[in-house]
């Protein structure tokens, strides 16, 4: 079975249902940081979540949302590749998903400089990538 991961906000538990953006009303998320650096609203969708089968990458993600979390996810409806992914089979966009486990409460920014999670995010990308196209 496939694992799923999710960074993002923190203080969520077992059995709560991640969002998206667009439902819970959060105005300060990345896919609106996204669209606010110009990725189109079908590339950095409020109305979706984000998944991913990489657990390193979906830490980076915690730890920009800023000191957020990281968790194992399972999405509750259909998957769909997420178009502004460049390394195919590794992030996936669902209406909502639920949380299977809780991997790290807290992934704090400020362990490692920008460099460093930019760095860990693009190995793990990668790595995810020839994992999930063999």
């Amino acid at each position: 079975m496939t694992r799923f991961y999710h960074g993002g906000v923190p203080g969520l538990r077992l059995d709560d249902r991640l969002l998206p953006p667009a439902v819970t009303g959060i105005e300060k998320s990345l896919t609106a940081t996204a669209q606010e650096l110009g990725a189109s609203p079908e590339h950095a969708r409020r109305d979706r979540v984000y998944v991913t089968t990489s657990r390193d990458v979906a830490r980076v993600y915690a730890a920009l949302a800023p000191d957020g979390a990281l968790y194992e996810v399972l999405p509750v409806d259909e998957l769909t590749p997420d178009p502004d992914c460049l390394a195919p089979g590794v992030s996936w966009m669902c209406k909502a998903a639920v949380v299977v486990r809780i991997v790290d409460p807290v992934v704090l920014l400020r362990t490692r400089p920008f460099e460093a999670w930019m760095r860990m995010l693009n190995r793990a990308a990668a790595a995810a990538s020839r994992e999930a196209n063999r």
